[in-house]
């Protein structure tokens, strides 16, 4: 997500990387609305179930982010250094990690009226969560970490050789998930969170060299409306009346569910896009400026959804629910856009969000 956006005529990328980019900030604002509007919704009534459907069908826009950097960084094209690649990388991010865990921490102090000792604020950072929603940008930084490594191993490995190895990831990744929730509860960390998204920015890479004719595009979207009617089905058994999921089982970034619906959207996205079904000029411009601002939308919506819950908050009930979630998604979407889209014209402080 936090790669630069560049033209197809200098790096052979296509529109669906824009695509992909706008619609999961979009869905990833959804999410975290939705997720908002279940702190007041009663539980196991209407509005809660399909509250949490919601949520769990729009896990995929994490992964997409993820593949979409692995298309970018592990392109063939791209044979600087190592160290150069790092200098790259740390101007870009390094900035924008540093501001924005300050502001969240004083979120957390603000909103959250919690007691930041030094100790506490170290234990945060560790676990990549001055916010809930930080721990994405402490991953990526993983991701880049390893990125000359995996060039190395693109470029000399067979396509049988890495699709092993994707394959591999995903049933260590999900295994490991569902087994640490059952018995271990270890707390993630900054310094092995990245680990289990290898499998999805090397199949981000991959995607982009398989036959577009190979798997016909109806068959993609079937088997995202399998998985997405398979998640509303079986909602029950991944909620409860007293937290997000069950602890019986767990449905995250790693569950078989999402792991293809995640790549059959990236697939189909690609494919549209090869067969130039989503190429028109309209469309073509609102995702490039949705796309370009997606890195600075996600580090402010939290925020500006504090503001909105702080003003509309008394309005939240079972009775707009619904509703709610339509226009505050709406709402903050545009607010954050307009914000960054200012901020990234203004000299210096666009560092902040790009």
């Amino acid at each position: 997500m936090r790669n630069a956006l560049v033209s197809h005529t200098k790096t052979g990328l296509i529109q669906y990387i824009n695509n992909l980019r706008a619609l999961a900030i979009i869905v990833v604002v959804l999410a975290h609305v939705t997720m908002g509007m279940l702190t007041t919704t009663t539980p196991q009534s209407f509005n809660w179930w399909v509250g949490n459907w919601i949520c769990l069908i729009c896990l995929w826009a994490v992964p997409i982010f993820v593949m979409v950097s692995g298309a970018l960084l592990l392109d063939e094209s791209r044979n600087e250094p190592a160290l150069l690649f790092y200098k790259k990388r740390i101007r870009r991010i390094g900035i924008p990690l540093v501001f924005w865990t300050v502001l969240y921490l004083g979120v957390r102090k603000v909103f959250g009226h919690e007691q930041l000792t030094a100790r506490y604020i170290a234990e945060l950072i560790f676990i990549g969560m001055p916010h809930w929603h930080m721990w994405f940008i402490y991953m990526i930084i993983g991701l880049y970490l390893v990125t000359p490594v995996l060039r190395v191993f693109v470029r000399n490995s067979s396509f049988k050789e890495r699709i092993l190895v994707v394959v591999i990831i995903f049933a260590l990744a999900s295994s490991y998930s569902l087994v640490n929730l059952l018995y271990w509860r270890n707390q993630r960390s900054i310094f092995t969170l990245f680990i289990p998204y290898i499998g999805y920015y090397l199949c981000g890479y991959e995607i982009r060299f398989l036959d577009p004719k190979k798997i016909p595009l109806r068959y993609l979207v079937a088997a995202v409306l399998f998985c997405a009617v398979y998640i509303a089905m079986m909602t029950g058994i991944y909620t409860d009346t007293g937290s997000f999921v069950n602890d019986r089982f767990v449905l995250d970034f790693f569950s078989p569910p999402v792991i293809v619906m995640s790549i059959c959207i990236f697939w189909a996205a690609y494919l549209a896009d090869q067969r130039k079904k989503l190429r028109q000029s309209f469309r073509k411009t609102v995702a490039e400026k949705v796309a370009s601002a997606a890195y600075g939308i996600y580090l402010l919506h939290i925020l500006v959804l504090f503001c909105i819950r702080e003003v509309l908050g008394r309005y939240a009930k079972d009775d707009n629910f619904l509703l709610g979630i339509v226009v505050v998604s709406i709402m903050a979407f545009i607010i954050c856009f307009l914000v960054i889209s200012v901020i990234m014209k203004i000299p210096y402080l666009r560092r902040i969000v790009c």
